[in-house]
């Protein structure tokens, strides 16, 4: 069977159908693993700006390469600027962190405004290029053997506690940055 060259859809709140429509056309042009999860992430993040930041509709454009699978997010708004792209994560990471993900996840990510409109460009290698040639794909080989430039972004799910002004949950300990109590505060807890 042919694998696809191209497809485009239309950005619309239903994201979860987003969602299975990039995975199904990246893993049907060859992406696997981490490499296909990350971009799926980063088309979701992408789409999610639109919704929220831009005009709340547009295009999605995907398509095949030699070296990997190419994905355009194109807002009609174009708002969306290069100093956006290098702007870092706010802290506390809270919201706001999805143009710090795509560039953390993605090998290419490329912006323009063609016609006043917004296109972002991602592009995922079938393989990482820190990978050497050969017939093992990032989905077989564990990260720690190919260090590379790219990076496997893990996050936590959205609190439903809200946070305190300290930035703690409601009845969490305060943390050392170790992930343990500070004994001073451990202390003041006790009766």
């Amino acid at each position: 069977m042919d694998k696809p060259i191209g497809r485009s859809l239309p950005i619309d709140a239903d994201l979860h159908t987003i969602r299975q429509a990039v995975h199904a056309f990246a893993a049907e042009a060859g992406l696997a693993g981490d490499r296909l999860q990350n971009l799926v992430l980063a088309v979701n993040e992408a789409v999610t700006n639109v919704l929220e930041h831009g005009a709340g509709t547009g295009a999605i454009h995907l398509w095949r390469e030699a070296r990997g699978v190419r994905v355009q997010i194109v807002d009609p708004a174009g708002r969306l600027r290069p100093a956006d792209l290098d702007r870092p994560p706010p802290w506390p990471p809270t919201r706001g962190m999805g143009l710090w993900v795509i560039r953390q996840v993605c090998d290419e990510v490329r912006l323009d405004h063609p016609e006043g409109h917004s296109r972002l460009e991602l592009f995922m290698a079938y393989r990482s290029v820190a990978e050497p040639p050969g017939e093992r794909s990032s989905a077989d080989v564990p990260p720690r053997e190919w260090p590379g430039p790219r990076r496997v972004i893990r996050l936590r799910c959205h609190r439903a506690t809200p946070l305190s002004p300290d930035g703690r949950g409601e009845g969490e300990p305060p943390e050392d940055g170790s992930g343990r109590p500070r004994p001073s505060d451990a202390a003041a807890e006790r009766p």
